[in-house]
């Protein structure tokens, strides 16, 4: 899918604290020559959200072609957590000690489903979102539920990836600044944006170090590939679905050359339908659904 000449796109670290800042907004815009982004903090309070979100989103941008959140959601915003398919598929295998997601309906899930289904009906509030014109979709707007660690985990190479860090929250840092010096994937990640938005000048550095503005900032990126229908969901129709980024970028597996992602998620499609068996797992990629064979 073409993306339009003009557009915008918003991508929303979920936080909760009642103290800190630790909702993430990022909007990203293009034009016919350059693209830009802009990535702001908010609190928990209604009021602050409203006013950050029209900071990063100028009036004449509030038309959104995607929208995606860190956290849960399940199709059509229902609030019921539970254990999904989509956590289910990239917890098994080697995605176990990579930045896996936890459960929906466990530990901190529970929290974070409800906040992000909260932002969800916060932003369809505050601004117009597009038709949802991708598969799968989970609501007739076009939200998406992103994951920022394995957006960016699926783009490292198997030999180099990192080893897990002390705290969960550290994963979307320390993979999007990896490897330390020089790292790969911010350049991974202006490929992402130049082949999705072509002949445009990127204003803007990649190398982040705030973990709301990097994580938003990934949200962003997952809504645009959304947008351009050029990702991979992972998930199914009853639990909803996770998007990653566009397999061309995938890192290699060891010692093959096939993504090692790709080769776990092949591993551990049988594996979650014999455990799910009111489901029907699946890896959805730029629209059409991966073969078992």
């Amino acid at each position: 899918m073409r993306l339009s000449e003009h557009g915008s796109v918003l991508g929303i670290d979920v936080g909760y604290s009642a103290r800190r800042k630790t909702t993430g907004f990022c909007a990203l815009s293009w034009d016919a020559r350059t693209v830009r982004w802009r990535c702001e903090n908010a609190g928990v309070d209604e009021r602050n959200r409203h006013d950050t979100l029209r900071r990063v989103l100028p009036a004449a941008q509030r038309q959104l072609l995607a929208v995606a959140i860190d956290g849960p959601l399940l199709p059509r915003l229902h609030s019921t957590p539970r254990y999904r398919c989509a956590e289910s598929l990239l917890s098994r295998g080697a995605f176990g000690k990579r930045g896996k997601p936890g459960p929906t309906n466990g530990g901190s899930g529970r929290d974070l489903h409800a906040h992000a289904t909260r932002l969800a009906h916060f932003v369809l509030q505050e601004c117009g979102v597009e038709a949802a014109a991708h598969v799968p979709a989970i609501h007739a707007r076009a939200i998406v539920e992103a994951f920022p660690n394995l957006f960016l985990g699926v783009l490292c190479d198997e030999a180099d990836y990192p080893a897990e860090p002390h705290r969960q929250r550290k994963w979307t840092d320390t993979l999007y600044n990896w490897p330390p010096g020089d790292p790969v994937i911010p350049r991974k990640l202006r490929s992402l944006l130049e082949s999705l938005l072509p002949r445009r000048a990127i204003e803007g550095e990649l190398h982040l170090d705030d973990h709301e503005e990097i994580a938003s900032f990934v949200c962003a990126l997952t809504a645009l590939s959304v947008a351009a229908n050029r990702f991979v969901a992972v998930g199914c129709a009853r639990d909803g679905c996770i998007a990653l980024s566009l397999r061309d970028l995938w890192g290699r597996g060891t010692p093959s050359s096939v993504p090692w992602a790709e080769r776990e998620l092949r591993a551990n499609l049988p594996r979650v339908a014999a455990d799910f068996p009111h489901c029907e797992p699946a890896v959805y990629e730029d629209g059409g659904r991966w073969s078992l064979a």
